[in-house]
């Protein structure tokens, strides 16, 4: 089974690591696989080498028996030591090299220096607040009140041939994606759809998870309160 066959499947927690800010990401890591998540996404907006992304995922991938994807923030982010890698297209950015400028120069660099990643297309959509991913990439969030914008782009999303969109609230975001909105993106979107942002709690976890989303990531919480990452593994997978 490739990474994206086993994306497709069911519902499944990820577990967002930043080197920039996980200091102790291996301690991170190991909670999360004792809690029970199915994946981990390695990467961030700022300040991560191309060295310190390939000794983040190698000593994740020595303890972890759950795949490994990176979540690049930058072209410095990329190793052939991870299994797979969201080739993230800001969708509603305002500026052109964030929706295809990076995508030209990455792909480039996956083809001829990292053949072997697995490589999903993603469509990448800022929600609410947005964080640091929508500063940085100058993007226009969508309202967390216009479930229809959101749906707008994941009809667009799915037109031009994405195989995974991601709703971003941000990381640290005051509120995650409202379940209203993953509910319309998962009527117009048929492919992987993952969310994350603002997830801190079992209650808000279990709420996203009935609109039917294939991937809940936590971040957050993973690097604030790492021994809570069960409670939201558990309401995913009991919802």
């Amino acid at each position: 089974m490739n990474l994206y066959e086993y994306l497709s499947q069911g519902i499944k927690h990820f577990t967002l690591i930043d080197p920039d800010k996980s200091v102790d990401y291996l301690r991170i890591a190991r909670y999360a696989l004792e809690a029970g998540t199915d994946g981990i996404l390695v990467g961030g907006s700022l300040g991560i080498t191309a060295s310190q992304m390939e000794k983040v995922v190698k000593d994740i991938k020595s303890v972890a028996n759950v795949p490994v994807v990176l979540f690049p923030g930058s072209l410095s982010q990329l190793t052939d030591a991870a299994d797979g890698v969201l080739f993230l297209s800001v969708l509603n950015s305002l500026d052109p090299y964030f929706i295809i400028g990076a995508q030209v120069h990455g792909a480039v660099l996956i083809a001829k220096h990292y053949p072997r990643l697995e490589v999903i297309s993603t469509a990448y959509v800022i929600v609410g607040d947005g964080g640091a991913a929508g500063f940085v990439s100058m993007s226009k969030p969508i309202p967390y009140t216009r479930p229809d914008i959101a749906t707008a782009y994941a009809l667009a999303a799915g037109y031009i041939g994405f195989k995974a969109l991601y709703l971003e609230a941000g990381s640290g975001a005051p509120q995650p994606v409202p379940p209203d909105m993953v509910r319309a993106v998962r009527k117009a979107f048929p492919r992987v759809l993952i969310v994350g942002g603002g997830i801190r709690s079992s209650e808000v976890a279990r709420s996203i998870a009935r609109e039917g989303p294939n991937v809940i990531v936590t971040g957050t919480l993973a690097e604030e309160s790492p021994e809570k990452l069960g409670e939201i593994v558990r309401a995913i997978k009991q919802r």
